[in-house]
């Protein structure tokens, strides 16, 4: 791939046959960051942020990929950079965790992701490919209960993407979602009901980096007697 920002070269995306692309493409739907010609994740967790560089490294060599890492005073200094050149370190003074805003400037790779982010509920003909898309999503904006059966929804900002994944879920043999709409937070919850929450997590659990740390968490805080 050319080094020029408007490089329109982004064939290396294969959003709804690749298992990995299409963890990306869900994740980057709940957590994506873009503007007019650069495209990124921003989060927390540095296995997210490692997993949507993987992605990038496979079209942009390393002096394309920009890294800002956002951290205050009382915070560790010690962040990771996972190998990127380019660094920006910005402070905050209300940053509780280190956050990391990975991007690169591509107005041909936002362009994939605006297309494959319509109707995905449309273009997904693999059943375990669907399911890693919905492993992102809800890595991005899911959560649920410690017993990994409990309150599992994930959140939205826009009705029309809370039904499209709803419409997912329902094609992989989810029949009782239902979205809800917070007037408070202003927000979209998908949820999905107890009695389906276990096909969710069975399906998700391999490709979703959430769902393995809270299985972990349960397991560590088991007391055996």
């Amino acid at each position: 791939m050319g080094n020029t920002v408007g490089n329109s070269s982004a064939n290396f995306c294969d959003f709804y046959s690749s298992k990995a692309h299409a963890y990306v493409l869900g994740l980057w739907c709940a957590d994506g960051y873009h503007r007019t010609s650069s495209i990124g994740l921003s989060n927390i967790n540095p296995q997210l942020i490692e997993k949507f560089l993987e992605f990038l490294k496979q079209g942009f060599n390393d002096e394309r990929l920009r890294l800002k890492v956002y951290i205050s005073d009382s915070t560790p200094k010690d962040y990771l950079n996972f190998g990127v050149k380019t660094i920006t370190v910005l402070y905050s003074k209300k940053a509780r965790h280190i956050a990391y805003h990975l991007y690169v400037n591509s107005r041909g790779l936002l362009r994939e992701f605006a297309r494959a982010k319509q109707s995905p509920e449309k273009q997904f003909s693999n059943n375990e490919v669907a399911w890693c898309y919905m492993a992102g999503r809800f890595d991005g904006d899911g959560t649920i209960g410690k017993d990994l059966k409990r309150d599992l929804r994930i959140s939205y900002t826009k009705k029309p993407e809370a039904e499209q994944d709803k419409l997912i879920l329902e094609n992989l043999g989810l029949q009782l979602c239902k979205v809800y709409y917070y007037r408070t937070s202003s927000a979209y919850v998908l949820y999905i009901s107890r009695n389906e929450s276990k096909k969710f997590v069975e399906n998700c659990f391999q490709h979703s980096v959430k769902l393995q740390k809270l299985a972990f968490e349960s397991r560590r805080d088991l007391i055996l007697v």
